[in-house]
């Protein structure tokens, strides 16, 4: 028959705080219990879990004031954030467009002035494709702003 063994060190705990032990029932099996240091630190945080479900129930009926005036101000600034964004979004298109509008009024100035028919007729359709393209651009991009 085997032997009941104890596994617990001689000063009574180990590192994790536990201690087990064996014994023989009559029957001749080996029941082994665990006993931890733990089972305090349960007991006591029971009062603990019981405050902060009491924290839960309040938090059911109706959130915590100041978590939703800090919600309330990020959604403020965040609007704010997305206004400046279009705003500087917009004010940057207008820059290019004007830009590229320029371009192609130099193009037509400069090149589409020339005697030599084809480098005239270059000059000026690449301005107009220069201001078609710039201007369907900007719409899509005006669109996806709004």
């Amino acid at each position: 028959m085997p032997q009941a063994r104890s596994t617990g060190s001689s000063s009574g705990g180990s590192s994790s705080g536990r201690k087990r032990s064996s014994s023989k029932s009559s029957s001749g099996t080996t029941k082994r219990t665990t006993k931890s240091s733990s089972s305090r630190s349960r007991s006591t945080s029971s009062g603990a879990s019981r405050a902060s479900s009491g924290d839960s129930a309040h938090s059911a009926t109706g959130a915590d004031p100041r978590l939703d005036a800090v919600a309330q101000r990020v959604r403020k600034l965040n609007e704010k954030i997305i206004e400046e964004s279009k705003s500087a979004g917009e004010a940057t298109l207008t820059a290019y467009e004007k830009a590229l509008k320029a371009i192609a009024t130099s193009l037509e100035r400069g090149p589409g002035k020339s005697d030599v028919e084809w480098i005239s007729s270059l000059a000026t359709t690449q301005a107009k494709w220069i201001r078609d393209v710039t201007a369907a651009w900007t719409s899509a991009a005006r669109g996806m702003i709004k």
